[in-house]
């Protein structure tokens, strides 16, 4: 018999630690129920002192320290385990410092740019970051001090990323982001949407609101749940079980700077794309920090029907819910029931490693991408010949990881993650 877990979901957190968790108290009180799990959709800012501050991506104007600290230092503590995604207004040194994910307080844990782990019987994946076309294909480029266009391309999310997120095939039950899924407003109350956010009118019609990597992402790895924020607003919507995102035409991600160049190795490669130019990339940097809900121009429609379907997921809807930041009268938390098989229930759950994402990052890790030239795919993960070119290791590939990592790190069965968080910073 399965059983349920309460899962409490935060849009935009903006450094408001203490009211989140006031209200989150209040609600279990009213509820009469114990909230097992808090998970926050980015805009976390984790800002442990004025130096992170100073590497902030926001405008000046609104930089504050916020209440992060207090749970850094340890004089207080997260009443309930929390994760979080990164947003597009993070102290961004502090975020590259835990690129695979980590703790940052005791009990509140980042997911890094990308990650799955695993809680209470609930597989839950998280991609951090915002679509911007002219940073998508890059590698990792960004230095200390983090100062100029770096400070807010490390939020920006990369194909490296989505080429990592695209290797899993087992089911994910969550997946978070900041960021909505493109096109997913039609899946909801849209003349709601627009009724609160009229100016969200013209990105509507023209099916760029939101990025194009989460759609992808979406209709790949079809989860149960996925939870977003960033356009500070409450919204819900529903992808059926025979439905695809891109029912009115893909529009698609701009192309990958990951593709790889034919060659023998590599047939069924398309070529590589030509590179923004740099003065589109310190145009946009400076959009960037002014305003959250900016997005790029879509490409042209294709008339062909594109599928991103995973033979390994089974075919069921994906509930979406994005919700606001922290404010008075504003939706910013709302608490869901999901269940779990029995057998994967245990009184107190905790974050576990995942055994497949393990194997994914030890197959990519190799092929990191630590400057500003595209990123390609190892030859060892050829896009598909058809569309829409996909670049995927062979299915022996990743099961031979994680057969090694099932033999040298999951010996006695599930992992936790350790509770090993130790301050580093003043």
């Amino acid at each position: 018999m399965p059983r349920t877990l309460n899962i409490a979901v935060e849009g935009c957190c903006h450094g408001m630690l203490d009211n989140i968790y006031a209200q989150l108290l209040t609600r279990q009180q009213q509820m009469k129920k114990k909230v097992d799990l808090l998970i926050i959709c980015g805009d976390f800012q984790a800002v442990r002192n004025v130096t992170d501050l100073g590497c902030m991506s926001c405008p000046d104007k609104y930089k504050q320290i916020g209440g992060f600290y207090r749970y850094y230092s340890g004089e207080r503590s997260a009443p309930v385990p929390t994760i979080f995604v990164g947003g597009n207004h993070e102290a961004s040194n502090h975020m590259r410092e835990l690129y695979y994910g980590g703790w940052v307080a005791p009990n509140i844990y980042f997911m890094g740019n990308s990650g799955v782990v695993r809680f209470g019987g609930l597989r839950i994946g998280g991609i951090s970051g915002i679509f911007k076309d002219f940073d998508y294909a890059k590698g990792f480029f960004e230095r200390p001090p983090f100062r100029g266009h770096a400070r807010s391309a490390m939020h920006h999310v990369r194909s490296f990323e989505a080429f990592k997120m695209l290797q899993i095939r087992q089911p994910l039950d969550v997946i978070v982001s900041h960021d909505w899924p493109q096109f997913i407003e039609r899946y909801g109350d849209t003349n709601e949407l627009l009724r609160r956010k009229p100016f969200f009118a013209k990105e509507v019609e023209r099916g760029d609101l939101g990025s194009p990597v989460n759609a992808m992402l979406l209709e790949r790895l079809r989860p149960a749940w996925w939870f977003s924020a960033h356009l500070h607003v409450r919204f819900t919507a529903q992808v059926g079980t025979q439905e695809s995102i891109f029912a009115k035409g893909w529009k698609g991600i701009p192309p990958y700077g990951h593709e790889r160049p034919l060659t023998s190795e590599n047939p069924g490669a398309v070529e590589p794309p030509a590179v923004a130019n740099e003065n589109e990339i310190i145009m946009s940097a400076l959009s960037d920090e002014e305003s959250d809900n900016e997005t790029e121009p879509a490409p042209t429609t294709s008339d062909e029907p594109v599928t991103f379907a995973n033979p390994s997921v089974p075919s069921r809807p994906t509930k979406f819910l994005a919700l606001d930041k922290c404010l008075p009268r504003r939706d910013f938390l709302e608490i869901v029931e999901i269940e779990v098989p029995d057998d994967a229930a245990v009184e107190e759950p905790k974050l576990e490693y995942d055994p497949e994402w393990l194997a994914i990052l030890r197959l990519c890790n190799p092929h990191i991408p630590l400057d500003d030239s595209p990123f390609y795919p190892p030859a060892q993960a050829p896009v598909t010949a058809t569309e829409p070119h996909l670049p995927l290791f062979a299915d022996n590939i990743l099961a031979r990881e994680l057969e090694w990592v099932s033999k040298h790190v999951f010996t006695n069965g599930p992992v936790a993650i350790p509770p090993n968080f130790v301050p580093v910073a003043p």
